[in-house]
């Protein structure tokens, strides 16, 4: 289905690949070749991210729409983009790369205060997604088709996440965005020297299957790793679970000696203070039941007592009451004489009894000063201290079985580790076959890719070494990367391993920051046409210098910059067809007046738009 234009409606130029169901302003037959379309770059603080755009119904999910206010010298700018490769051009210095950067901070990378436009309080950063990512439904409200996320940024060196509008941290654009969004910098061509560089490359490339490989070494390496620390920890601690052992044995049998019972030296004290005032608890007790029991006593005198009160028994009812009360304390005067009379009976003068209940006292305290405040506190420790010495026994026990099981858990590391690194040989193969099919259409017919595996002592990633070699002509030996190829070349190599990882997997936006530094002439117009084959399908933003690469583009931006009340101000425009012209032939000559570099840069147009028909034709 031909798509109309998101602008006014009409229908796409002869040429221009039609979106479904929408085309961006740039291929429209009315906004292009008038060249009426509004720029989007326009300085307004009132601008914000408005309107859904026509890549609401793309499956594989889109950066809609970029709004960017106060990063570096962009002042306040929305692009509205499209599936398709997107190109950002413009002068040197004019703030190209601010848009990447902007890209950046909304998948999660380190945000920093001098990215503040200076003079602002304030940065931000947001960015239409839709459809929504995978793994955004608790972010979203019921019916939502989208998410937007943003970034702020303070001049103070604050940073700020929301995710539909709700505050979130970092790692959820991590998670959320750069699932779906992959930056390539103008630093990743030297990078991919680094070995371990190559190596992440290898494996982003083998897919589910090498992924798999990994993850399972990788979780046993872990385990491995572990269970020696674990015995190389037994092993370095024997002294100190010896001298551990000894400690408790000897603590357990001084406790055991005196075999404490809880509450015990409370019963002991009561007993050794009977014991210690023996003779006056008798004397006092002896002289009580006298002056209660003997003749003339109290016994007697209450007898008297209520025999006075019977001879009127019956008279007066108060006087009764009193009678009763007499008869009563009389009685409690015979029991309590009798009492103490037993009590003096029970109480024994035992110099034996009392000696040993002192010595008993006295170990009691020797284990309170040690092991707690009181008996029952001694107790608990001894059992404590038994359940040490019992782990402490079965220490050797454990070493030998953990000796065991890290003998078998190397066998396992190893024995993944050799699968792992067979999956990478195999993935290798594959993946130097892509590139150097990608670098015989860059003017590197004769290169020559290897992508070496080596075995080696297992470690976190793997039980190899992994090495891209190259031969960039015929006759020359294969070379480490950093060595192999001249500094075009690299280049060269870095964009063929990126379309090869490309094919290799779905990320449905790519970014591509000046990834062409030291391309020209032909093999830049061979990266415009991969780069156009890539974005089929999928959403390719690409800032770049050449006009050859420029020319597949499906939407074409320009930066430039201005000088606004005495600040530089940077603006995004989208251009029309005309537009494009003349910005091709300012990148071709360096002016946009050149007639010369004018009929040049119709001529890529109508190289890009006539292989674009025979594109859409297959």
């Amino acid at each position: 289905m031909v798509g109309r234009c998101a602008s006014c409606g009409a229908s796409p130029r002869s040429g221009w690949p039609a979106w479904s169901p929408s085309i961006s302003t740039a291929g429209c037959a009315r906004s292009s070749d008038s060249g009426s379309e509004p720029p989007l770059g326009i300085p307004r603080r009132s601008r914000r991210l408005r309107g859904a755009g026509g890549s609401a119904a793309y499956t594989a999910g889109v950066l809609e729409e970029l709004y960017i206010r106060d990063i570096g010298v962009i002042d306040d700018v929305t692009l509205r983009l499209e599936p398709g490769l997107t190109v950002v051009t413009g002068e040197t210095g004019a703030g190209k790369t601010m848009v990447v950067s902007a890209l950046q901070l909304l998948t999660g990378s380190r945000a920093d205060s001098d990215q503040v436009r200076h003079g602002a309080g304030l940065a931000l950063v947001e960015g239409r997604f839709r459809p929504p990512p995978p793994g955004a439904d608790e972010w979203l409200r019921e019916g939502d088709d989208e998410l937007v996320v943003s970034r702020e940024i303070a001049s103070a060196g604050r940073s700020r996440v929301r995710v539909s509008g709700r505050l979130a941290p970092v790692s959820a654009l991590s998670q959320l965005t750069g699932a779906i969004v992959e930056l390539h910098g103008q630093s990743d061509s030297a990078r991919l020297a680094e070995s371990a560089v190559q190596r992440e490359l290898l494996d982003r490339s083998g897919g589910a299957e090498l992924s798999s490989a990994r993850t399972d070494y990788q979780e046993a390496y872990r385990a491995w790793v572990a269970m020696r620390e674990e015995l190389e920890a037994l092993r370095g601690g024997e002294r100190d679970r010896a001298r551990e052992a000894d400690r408790l044995a000897f603590e357990l049998s001084e406790i055991d000696a005196v075999d404490p019972s809880p509450g015990e030296e409370a019963e002991i004290d009561a007993e050794l203070r009977r014991l210690e005032h023996a003779e006056a608890l008798i004397a006092s007790a002896t002289a009580a039941a006298s002056a209660v029991a003997d003749d003339g006593g109290a016994r007697d005198a209450l007898g008297s007592a209520v025999a006075a009160l019977r001879a009127v028994e019956g008279v007066d009812d108060k006087l009764e009451t009193l009678r009763a009360r007499a008869e009563g304390v009389a009685a409690e005067a015979q029991d309590l004489a009798l009492e103490l009379s037993a009590y003096t009976d029970e109480i024994e003068l035992d110099p034996g009894r009392l000696e040993e209940l002192r010595s008993r006292r006295m170990a009691l305290a020797g284990l309170l000063r040690k092991y707690g405040p009181d008996a029952a506190a001694v107790v608990a420790y001894a059992e404590e201290a038994r359940e040490r010495l019992a782990a402490l026994a079965g220490g050797d026990e454990r070493r030998a079985a953990l000796e065991i099981e890290t003998e078998d858990l190397a066998i396992r590391v190893a024995d993944l580790g050799k699968q792992l690194a067979e999956r990478r040989r195999i993935e290798g193969q594959r993946l130097a076959t892509a590139v150097e099919g990608h670098l015989a259409e860059l003017a590197m017919p004769a290169a020559r890719m290897t992508v070496a595996v080596e075995d080696a002592d297992p470690g976190p990633l793997g039980a190899d070494r992994v090495a891209c070699l190259l031969a960039a002509n015929i006759g020359e030996p294969a070379l480490p990367l950093g060595k192999a190829a001249s500094g075009g070349e690299r280049s060269r190599v870095a964009v063929a391993v990126r379309l090869a990882l490309a094919d290799a997997d779905d990320t449905p936006v790519l970014v591509f920051d000046e990834v062409d530094a030291g391309i020209g002439g032909a093999v830049a117009l061979e990266v415009g046409r991969k780069l156009a084959r890539l974005a089929q399908g999928r959403q390719v933003l690409c800032v770049t210098h050449l006009a050859q690469l420029a020319a597949f583009a499906d939407a074409h931006y320009v930066v430039s910059k201005a000088t606004i009340d005495g600040r530089t101000v940077a603006a995004v425009e989208a251009l029309g067809e005309r537009q494009r012209v003349v910005e091709l032939s300012r990148m071709l000559s360096g002016t946009p007046d050149s007639a010369a570099a004018a009929r040049h840069a119709e001529e890529l147009r109508a190289t890009a738009l006539t292989e674009a028909d025979a594109a859409a034709d297959h």
